[in-house]
């Protein structure tokens, strides 16, 4: 049997079947009507060997509103993300933390992959074993064992990757940051809040996509985060200058300015809400619309309240327009 040399993309851990590359790059190019130039080609070889690197995300910002790539695009994304002739001579030290943290954690997701890979093995081994012997109960109880073993150490290195996440974000000043949207954090929030008066603090909304766990379970993360993107992207340009932040998976909070009044705020939200249903939305693999992308959100008077009362009434108000029907938004009082 011809053995199949694999890619691995260090940022999703997705493997790419070398000889499948070619390929899936030409398709790529043929959904985006572009020719196979080097140029073209190089951007094509990118997007599929790291669906989750810089330039597959420019990629997105583009396709995914249902526009297809120009010839401009490609010299605009390779001339950030693609490859360079020459490494940077010299390196901060916030730099050499986070490539010293980079690899580390290459180095944690290769143990969890290896464990998991000996454990397969380990699964056919008992499997063929199982076949001429019945001692069933001792493979069962061998079978427990390395499962809970994997389990554990699996455990362990997911929390180490997370902590070096949180020490990569502080090493990039990133820590009031949500590292997937780049919006503020619930850090952030927090931060932002410091010395601003009750009057300057009126009225605070949250934001939940809706059916977002559909898209997860039937697209994947990968499809989720680019769509939590998205979403992110949408709320920004439609709220302007009111503060927003990624509160957490896909809830998103914005704290309006002290000179807007309820009414406006609702017609900003709900302006924004229409703008995002709006796009036209594909998915990169097949080009296939992914359907409406809405959320559901409440506005509530934040003032004198603390920021755990204000959210819990935004909150509310959000579940609420979500038993309504969806895809709406709803203010106090």
């Amino acid at each position: 049997m011809l053995a199949r040399r694999v890619i691995s993309s260090p940022s999703t851990a997705t493997a790419v079947v070398a000889e499948d590359v070619g390929p899936n790059v030409l398709s790529f190019l043929s959904r985006q009507s572009l020719p196979a130039t080097p140029q073209n080609y190089t951007l094509g070889y990118l997007v599929v060997t790291n669906g989750d690197g810089l330039a597959a995300r420019a990629v997105d910002a583009v396709i995914m509103n249902g526009d297809r790539l120009s010839a401009a695009d490609v010299s605009r994304i390779l001339a950030v993300h693609g490859p360079k002739e020459e490494e940077p001579q010299g390196e901060s030290e916030d730099a050499a933390k986070v490539r010293r943290h980079t690899l580390r954690l290459a180095e944690l997701t290769q143990t969890a992959v290896n464990e998991t890979g000996e454990f397969g093995r380990a699964l056919e081994a008992e499997q063929t074993l199982l076949a001429g012997t019945v001692a069933i109960a001792e493979l069962v109880a061998t079978m427990i064992e390395r499962s809970t073993r994997t389990e554990s150490q699996l455990a362990k290195a997911a929390k180490q990757i997370e902590d070096l996440r949180q020490e990569v974000e502080t090493a990039k000043g990133d820590a009031h940051h949500d590292s997937l949207t780049g919006l503020h954090n619930r850090r952030g929030v927090l931060a932002r809040l410091q010395g601003l008066q009750p009057v300057q603090r009126p009225l605070l909304a949250m934001c939940d996509i809706d059916n977002f766990k559909s898209v997860n379970d039937r697209y994947g993360h990968v499809v989720g985060d680019r769509v939590l993107k998205l979403v992110a992207n949408s709320l920004q340009e439609s709220c302007g200058q009111n503060f927003l932040a990624r509160w957490g998976g896909e809830e998103f909070v914005i704290i309006f300015n002290g000179a807007i009044t309820p009414d406006e705020a609702f017609t900003i939200l709900n302006r924004a809400r229409e703008d995002l249903a709006a796009r036209k939305v594909k998915l990169r693999a097949t080009d296939q619309p992914l359907g409406l992308l809405s959320f559901s959100a409440g506005i509530a008077a934040f003032g004198e309240k603390s920021l755990d009362q204000a959210i819990a009434a935004a909150d509310a108000l959000m579940y609420q327009a979500k038993a309504n029907g969806r895809n709406q938004v709803l203010i106090e009082g």
